[in-house]
């Protein structure tokens, strides 16, 4: 993986953290969002980069790992709305979902291992 790349990746999430939890600490739910946007664009420019730098990339894999992602933001998403809206039911449902996209990731990681 492009060692640019992924520590711009890793710089966009450490951001996104200190963000996320200035706006929790603070009770600024647009600094909580605006964070957690910053990490999901950190998952995404990690995924790029190894993308990029895959020799042979397979477009089921990538899909697999598209799908994840998406799965994963959509959680991230739902939890935060449960957290505004002080429903444990909304965010826990968020929880799940970014736990199953995890395991997709974690399937996918294998995966190239196995190869």
């Amino acid at each position: 993986m492009s060692i640019e790349k992924r520590a711009k990746a890793v710089a966009k999430n450490i951001e996104g953290q200190a963000q996320e939890f200035l706006g929790e600490v603070t009770g600024n739910d647009q600094d909580v969002a605006v964070g957690q946007a910053k990490q999901a664009e950190a998952e995404i420019r990690h995924l790029d980069a190894k993308f990029l730098d895959q020799e042979a990339t397979d477009t089921t894999d990538i899909g697999n790992r598209l799908k994840a992602t998406a799965k994963n933001l959509e959680g991230k998403v739902q939890e935060f709305v449960g957290d505004v809206t002080g429903d444990p039911q909304t965010k826990a449902e968020g929880k799940a979902k970014q736990a199953e996209a995890n395991l997709r990731h974690t399937v996918e990681d294998i995966k190239d291992t196995l190869r």
